[in-house]
């Protein structure tokens, strides 16, 4: 049977739990005179194998109540037959800090980032930028008026940009020419975000002059002026794939497995993982120290701390200020092996330890999306985890119904149909993209937990 989507939600909502949230003042989140309540309140957390319901593609701005899981969803994007209109990545926040803009990408005759109003989901304006990588828009964590990136444009190679969206002025932060040679920096092949305060980013370019074409990891700090580079490739110890990415308190940052101090010169800590190109994100453990949350499939090799399953699991915490490993997600815990193509997102930097995830499960998916057989626990799935270790929770929003790279009908990458899911920086909303079914176009939809108040 499929179930018709709503064109609008009534007030009554399910016996889900609900979370009063006060307003951000100075980045703190505020609630006075009560206790903080879970996001998983009220929300199924069993890990057992359940039916993906077959759900009609619902209409632009309407929502409806996840069958299996009893969410609120919302298609947020209207992308004309061929077209994509996603959030850019699981580890590039979508949202202002504020949350009243949001940044998505689109494809087709008038392909770009796209500033979309953060409540009512309405497009205000295609931006005037032209970024090094569709990936590398980031907001700022502390003004709700400005992006950051790195430009692509004709000249502009190797200049990071300030903009103010609202006011529409571009300010030039940094021209890193004297190192990278005129060639575009980039935030590296798996993007990640700025320091929490803005003031430490990471890039790798390459001397465009050079025969051999040598790769630098380069790190600026804007409070200082402070710019810092390293030889990457071919001669050196270092990947030429990746960048230096920031730790969340801009103390030291993150490159191919290793913790290194911003000038690039010592290793606080090797972490211990087989591979360090898995999908991961930087952000925050529960009491807000420094972590990378990780997907694994291989074992840790020195055993992740004496870990039960090894440092394998759907998430896995790297501490990057002790260098301890831990699985959250794991197989000793009843769920499934790490499931193909998941995405971490842990950009709730007012919610510290709660992490969104996404995983398609790649052929297999297929085969559940006839909404008959049960599928695998998380196989197409957008799912939330609290990695408090005395508090530990895996919450079962949705099902993405995405075909991803395995998807047919679209006159685009099949790729722009997974979900990467992102989180807002509250923690109240979760964003992803998906093709429906293979429907031809790929669009963004919104869970809202019942934390999330619109203004």
């Amino acid at each position: 049977m499929t179930h018709q989507p709503r064109c609008a939600v009534p007030d009554k909502r399910p016996n889900i739990g609900r979370l009063r949230i006060a307003p951000f003042i100075g980045g703190l989140l505020l609630i006075p005179n009560i206790a903080l309540a879970s996001l998983c309140e009220g929300l199924i957390t069993h890990n057992e194998s359940v039916v993906i319901p077959k759900v009609a593609k619902p209409p632009y701005l309407a929502a409806y109540r996840e069958p299996a899981f009893g969410t609120k969803v919302t298609r947020i994007t209207d992308s004309k037959p061929g077209e994509v209109f996603k959030p850019v990545y699981s580890t590039v926040q979508a949202w202002n800090v504020d949350e009243s803009r949001m940044v998505l990408y689109r494809t087709g005759n008038n392909s770009g980032h796209y500033l979309v109003d953060g409540h009512s989901y309405e497009v205000i304006r295609q931006l005037d930028i032209f970024p090094s990588d569709l990936e590398d828009v980031f907001w700022s964590h502390t003004d709700p008026d400005i992006l950051y990136y790195s430009s692509k444009a004709h000249r502009e190679g190797g200049k990071l940009y300030s903009v103010n969206v609202e006011l529409k002025e571009r300010t030039l932060i940094k021209d890193f020419s004297d190192i990278c040679n005129g060639s575009v920096t980039h935030p590296g092949g798996d993007v990640h975000m700025q320091s929490l305060d803005d003031d430490l980013f990471g890039f790798r370019c390459w001397d465009s002059s050079s025969k051999e074409k040598n790769y630098f990891a380069v790190t600026y700090r804007i409070s200082t002026g402070e710019t810092h580079s390293m030889r990457m490739g071919p001669g050196t110890d270092w990947d030429s794939w990746s960048a230096p990415i920031p730790t969340a308190s801009s103390k030291n940052v993150w490159l191919q497995g290793k913790i290194l101090t911003p000038d690039l010169k010592t290793v606080v800590h090797d972490l211990d993982m087989r591979k360090f190109h898995e999908h991961g994100n930087l952000g925050k453990t529960w009491d807000g120290q420094d972590a990378l949350y990780q997907v694994t499939f291989d074992a840790a090799p020195k055993g992740c701390d004496g870990d039960p399953d090894k440092g394998i699991g759907h998430l896995t915490e790297y501490n990057l200020e002790t260098g301890g490993c831990r699985t959250i997600i794991n197989e000793s815990g009843g769920y499934p092996y790490t499931t193909s193509s998941t995405h971490v997102s842990s950009q709730a930097y007012k919610k510290p330890g709660w992490v969104a995830m996404s995983s398609v499960g790649y052929p297999e998916q297929l085969k559940f999306l006839d909404g008959k057989k049960k599928a695998t626990t998380f196989f197409s799935e957008i799912y939330l985890v609290n990695t408090d270790p005395a508090n530990t929770e895996v919450c079962r929003l949705a099902h993405h119904r995405s075909t991803g790279k395995l998807a047919k009908n679209g006159e685009y990458r099949p790729y722009f149909g997974e979900p990467h899911v992102t989180i807002s920086p509250s923690g109240t909303r979760l964003l992803f993209g998906s093709d429906w079914y293979d429907s031809g176009t790929v669009d963004s939809y919104v869970i809202e937990l019942s934390g999330y108040q619109r203004p």
